[in-house]
């Protein structure tokens, strides 16, 4: 940390010396413009221009395997790097592969030059045409419907729905990790608040009801592996058991989304005065199941499991609603609070 005296110049202007070295590194020099950006919290960031030149990062991948390699550059594309260089003493066609199959994985990461040892990856979208709402909606689009499919799925025994519920797990993969994107960037780069119009704590909101929807959306996923593991359809009572159950999950989730989007206290605290009679009615259910067709129960088990799962996503959902209009209440890049 460096200290320096506040100065008084011409009477009404006050000033302080920045430190060379730092100066230096970021290259600063005389008539160089900075932006001062008022934070949350009352201090003054200083950012100069030439900062977002220098976003970019190298990785070595030496002899990882896939999952490795896509650990590290998801956690890379996550932290905001616009650029990064994945680097080998010589790079094979496997490895070219694997690259290419994870940057289709993310949301704007491109291959932007190649060489026998290096690989370019620019990360060309641009957040601002991405409102955290909008992502919001679709995202939760996406997971109920494929909650939806996943039990028509279950209850008819379609093997082949129960694919494709599968594989649309992939797009809100992408979403979500596109949002961490953007909330990373906004914790580094506060001049984000004003293109979102959001503060760094409503947009901490929005980051955590996008990743409760994508466990909806894995919870999809997982009923769909029960379908394909079936043998045989279930019977129908308990089939229209299960449809009972989803329907009630994806209420929860439905009114949870809502409120949040409306910002309204009133109906999140509706949504969860249902939390106390969750786990009562599902283990009735999955009782009744088990004493009766004993066959059944293990597969029956994990489709209720995951409803019940899904249901508590709305709840929490639902406690995030009531986050929002307390953090809209502060301050936005130094600017007062808007009057309710």
């Amino acid at each position: 940390m460096f200290q320096r005296k506040v100065q008084k110049t011409g009477g009404s202007t006050y000033f302080v010396t920045l430190p060379k070295e730092w100066a230096d590194e970021v290259g600063i020099k005389p008539q160089v413009l900075v932006n001062l950006i008022p934070s949350d919290s009352g201090a003054l960031l200083l950012v100069p221009e030439s900062l977002p030149g220098r976003n970019r990062c190298t990785v070595e991948i030496g002899a990882w395997d896939f999952d490795r390699l896509q650990r590290e550059i998801i956690a890379r594309y996550i932290v905001g790097f616009d650029v990064i260089e994945v680097e080998s003493d010589k790079i094979r066609a496997e490895q070219r592969r694997m690259v290419r199959d994870i940057a289709q994985g993310l949301i704007g990461l491109e291959i932007f030059d190649e060489s026998q040892k290096t690989i370019t990856l620019h990360a060309l979208v641009n957040v601002r045409d991405f409102p955290p709402e909008r992502t919001l909606r679709r995202v939760f689009d996406i997971s109920l419907a494929m909650v939806r499919d996943a039990v028509s799925a279950f209850c008819s025994h379609d093997v082949e729905l129960a694919h494709d519920v599968v594989d649309r797990d992939d797009d809100v993969d992408r979403l979500t990790l596109l949002v961490a994107r953007q909330y990373s960037l906004l914790l580094r780069d506060l001049v984000l608040e004003e293109d979102y119009g959001l503060s760094r704590l409503q947009f901490a909101n929005y980051n955590e009801v996008v990743e409760q929807l994508e466990r909806v959306a894995d919870h999809a996923v997982k009923i769909s592996a029960a379908t394909i593991a079936l043998g045989t359809p279930v019977r129908k009572a308990a089939a229209s058991e299960v449809r009972t159950h989803a329907e009630s999950s994806i209420d929860i989730v439905q009114r949870a989304v809502q409120s949040f989007i409306d910002q309204s206290a009133d109906h999140a605290n509706k949504v969860l005065s249902d939390r106390a009679s969750s786990e009562v009615l599902f283990s009735l259910t999955r009782r009744a199941i088990g004493d009766k067709h004993p066959e059944e129960a293990p597969s029956i088990s994990i489709v209720l499991d995951s409803l019940l799962r899904i249901r508590e996503y709305g709840f929490n959902v639902a406690e995030h609603a009531l986050d929002v209009p307390a953090a809209a209440h502060v301050r936005v890049a130094g600017r007062p609070a808007k009057e309710s």
